[in-house]
């Protein structure tokens, strides 16, 4: 048996060998014929499509690295004259380069590639081809008709081509690539439309583009739906997403007052990859004009901020005219954020403007902001500490009046409630601690300096108008200064009796202040600033106990789906005693209670499924609270507050307030009226009066967010939608209008009243918001409001906005008030061609 195995083993060894020899030979003998040198190395099977093969010997023709080469038919090999041919489905890697095509041939001596399709069989025309070359050399996709490429000098050629670099596609009849980084193209047209047949591009018969930078093109015809529309000699595109320096593009506009005028017009400078800055200005031809600037930087993880600033002089009318004036105003901004350690950090806002630079604009948020808020604030806190400390200067300045708050600087140290007491661990729980063990203390320190300039009107001042004496009201400055120093120390436990938790605690405050004020006074009718100083000290003690428990109340109907009610009832009381124990005209001690009480009512629906939670639902949450004072000779009853809150079913929310008094109100003059100390209980047999009333609904519904089917095309991709760094970061952006939401309805009502005479009153507001699609394409957008009582309309604004594919058409107006005003836009939606664009506007104030 094992000689028969043997003899089957030899035989096919033997003849396998002689088919490995006969091919060799013919091989050898195929190679040394003048008549044919071109060798079959490879049939494949038309079932065997992964088979692949690697020259690792083509560094003889000057290729420096393994090329890597399949196809799905067959690949002939010339050895005398180093060709290669791959047919069906081939495919080449070398280093960052891939390529694809129907056929691919191969001079390995000149290390020159040439790939191109095959004819469409089935296509009448003979235009078509299959398996055209698609090239990706490093992320960048060629497609052609047909493509040459040197591996050498990594140089190629594509005729008929097509190409998408960033967010720009290119087509050109030849593409040249000289360097790794230049292209030059014939007849070639740029768009950022990925529909077949582009809705817009521009046409040049030359192109010059340099990767990640620009394209140079002369002479460039911007075609419309292929109608040309505008010529330019020569253009410049940006090339690249992302921050890059260029002039800024101003829009042209017209001014009633003013004349025509260039808006925005200016340059964008990109310093580094952590800093930038944009030179912008109006030139109106009336001779007004204003510059602005902006500059940011951020370093990420560090820190980050800028400075920006406007100068604008408007002049209105001729400096002939009688009425001629000049209105100058300015405004700057300083921002700056800092973490300079885990536990220190910076925050600076600050803000200045001239009285009158809200009058200058026709932005409803920036005319409506009259008043300037400017914050700095270093913290620092101590790691494993209660400690923390912090230095803030603000300022604070009212455009309409002129008056200026100011704190220069607050500096304030806290130390957080810590247990002096506990000798080992502060986590121990409170259920472990001694009693001794939860006693807390904690303390604060202030220090602040406080300047004010506010505005004085005085009557009688005496004034020379044409050489005579006159009487009238003037208005002047008052400058108040105000330093203070105060400091204060807690002592608390809050230890838990059964169902109560007692709070007692004690507490000390001092206050040291001194006042200087230079206060306008008129004498005899001149006008004169009068000094005022004074130095002052308060000391208070003060001491409490508080206790609080809750209430459980449940009930299970197991009915209409309702699993169970709870309803948790918190009482609270509290006592508070204070006297001033240092300090001039010391005033009487004071002694308060407090009540109040907590009610929240919920509901348990029955589980959807076994096994699962049923849905909590918040019913109501209600309370109220008063006070006593015994200090008081009269009135001791505070005012009856009560708040309340709900939603229904997630949809609606309600909530509101009342204040109730138990006093009597007793009318004393024509328009005078005083609170006297009768209850109304006894006066007039009911409980409380109401003095105030407050209500308010607001609900927001939306539609099921549209999910994109297949794949995302260029234009409705999010990223379309993001704003680019660089100057259109700087520059406001207008949100794009969402079209996966087909509609959105935000609703709100509010109604306040006042019942104390006299000064009664009643306010009622209806607001809303109502989004929709009416195609896929077409949004519409409305806000506004209704003032019920004076029946009047709160900036209505109406946006309606079209979705073009490539371009993006917006419509905004709003048509009544002082700030009505519309703009109509249509504009490309690719960053780098946003200034592309038709405007159209117009305003109550005349800028056009």
């Amino acid at each position: 048996m094992r000689q028969v195995l043997f003899y089957k083993f030899a035989m096919r060894f033997c003849i396998l060998s002689s088919i490995i020899c006969f091919f060799i030979s013919y091989s050898f003998a195929q190679e040394i014929s003048p008549k044919d040198t071109t060798t079959f190395i490879s049939s494949i099977t038309k079932s065997d499509t992964t088979q692949s093969l690697q020259d690792t010997s083509s560094t003889v023709g000057g290729v420096d690295t393994v090329v890597n080469y399949s196809s799905s038919d067959s690949i002939v090999y010339s050895l005398s004259t180093r060709t290669m041919a791959l047919y069906s489905n081939s495919q080449i890697k070398y280093q960052k380069m891939e390529l694809q095509a129907a056929r691919i041939d191969i001079n390995w001596d000149s290390s020159i590639l040439s790939a191109f399709g095959i004819p469409d069989s089935t296509d009448t025309t003979k235009m078509r081809q299959l398996g055209a070359p698609v090239m990706n050399d490093q992320g960048e996709i060629y497609n052609g008709k047909e493509l040459g490429y040197n591996f050498k000098t990594k140089r190629g050629r594509i005729q008929i081509a097509d190409t998408k670099l960033d967010e720009g596609f290119y087509h050109g009849d030849r593409l040249k690539k000289v360097e790794q980084s230049v292209l030059f193209v014939e007849d070639g047209r740029y768009t950022t439309c990925d529909n077949p047949d582009p809705h817009f591009y521009f046409y040049s018969p030359k192109m010059k583009v340099t990767l990640q930078d620009r394209v140079i093109a002369e002479p460039v015809y911007m075609y419309i739906s292929d109608v040309p529309v505008f010529w330019f000699p020569v253009a410049v595109f940006p090339n690249k997403g992302g921050r890059r320096s260029g002039i800024i593009a101003p829009a042209i506009a017209e001014d009633a007052r003013h004349g025509r005028l260039l808006r925005h017009a200016g340059y964008y400078w990109a310093i580094n990859d952590y800093m930038d800055v944009n030179l912008v200005t109006d030139l109106y031809t009336k001779g007004s004009w204003a510059l602005s600037s902006n500059y940011q930087y951020n370093l990420r993880y560090y820190f980050s901020g800028g400075l920006s600033g406007e100068y604008r002089k408007m002049l209105i009318g001729d400096p002939s005219d009688k009425d001629y004036r000049k209105d100058i105003s300015y405004n700057a901004h300083i921002q700056h954020n800092q973490e300079i350690n885990p536990t220190t950090r910076l925050n600076v806002n600050f803000s200045f403007a001239s009285n009158n630079s809200y009058k200058n604009t026709i932005d409803i948020n920036q005319a409506l902001s009259q008043d300037i808020t400017s914050n700095a604030t270093l913290s620092k806190s101590w790691e494993g500490t209660p400690n923390s400390m912090s230095v803030n200067i603000s300022r604070r300045q009212n455009l309409i009046n002129g008056n200026i708050n100011e704190t220069m600087p607050s500096i304030s140290f806290n130390h957080s409630q810590s247990y002096p007491l506990r000798f080992g661990s502060n986590s121990v729980s409170s259920s472990d601690a001694a009693w001794y063990e939860m006693i807390g203390m904690s303390y604060n320190a202030n220090f602040t300096n406080n300047k004010a300039k506010v505005q004085r009107e005085l009557d009688s001042v005496k004034v020379q108008i044409d050489g005579r004496d006159t009487v009238k009201t003037a208005e002047k400055y008052e400058f108040d200064r105000f330093y203070k120093l105060s400091q204060g120390v807690s002592l608390n436990i809050s230890p838990k009796l059964g169902y109560f938790t007692i709070s007692p605690s004690m507490n000390y405050s001092d206050e040291r202040s001194f006042t200087d004020n230079d206060i306008p006074t008129v004498n005899d009718g001149l006008l004169l600033t009068k000094k005022y100083q004074k130095w002052g000290r308060r000391g208070t003690f003060s001491s409490g106990v508080s206790a609080s428990t809750k209430v459980y109340g449940i009930v299970q109907p197991n009915i209409l789906g309702v699993n169970a009610m709870r309803h948790t009832f918190s009482p609270s009381l509290s006592f508070m005693y204070s006297k001033q124990i240092i300090g001039e005209n010391l005033p009487p001690k004071q002694m308060t209670m407090n009540f109040s009480v907590g009610n929240n009512f919920e509901m348990k629906t029955d589980p959807s499924e076994e096994g699962k939670e049923g849905k909590k639902i918040q019913l109501l949450n209600l309370s109220t609270g008063i006070s006593y004072n015994f200090s008081a000779d009269s009135l001791r009853f505070s005012d009856i507050n009560v708040n309340y809150r709900t939603g229904i079913a997630k949809i609606v929310d309600i909530g509101g307030g009342a204040v109730f008094d138990l006093y009597k109100l007793e009318q004393i003059g024509p328009s005078t009226y005083k609170k006297v100390n009768k209850f109304l209980i006894n006066e007039e047999g009911r409980l409380a009066r109401m003095k105030s009333f407050s209500i308010s609904m607001s609900t927001s519904l939306s539609g099921d967010k549209k999910k994109s089917g297949g794949e995302t095309s260029l234009t409705d991709s999010t990223e379309q939608r993001k704003p680019v760094s660089g100057y259109y970061g700087l520059r406001k952006q207008e949100e794009e209008p969402d079209f996966s939401i087909p509609w959105r309805l935000s609703l709100s009502w509010d109604y306040s009243e006042n019942k104390v005479p006299p000064s009664r009153y009643r306010s009622s507001n209806v607001r809303g918001n109502l989004e929709f699609n009416l195609t896929e394409n077409w949004k519409f957008s409305m806000n506004g409001g209704y003032d019920i009582i004076n029946k009047e309309f709160v900036i209505p604004q109406i946006n309606i906005s079209r979705d073009l594919h490539c371009w993006m058409m917006n419509f905004s107006w709003v048509p009544i008030g002082a700030y009505r005003n519309y703009q109509f836009e249509i504009r490309l939606k690719a960053s780098q061609l946003q200034d592309i664009k038709i405007t159209k506007s117009g305003s109550a104030s005349g800028i056009y």
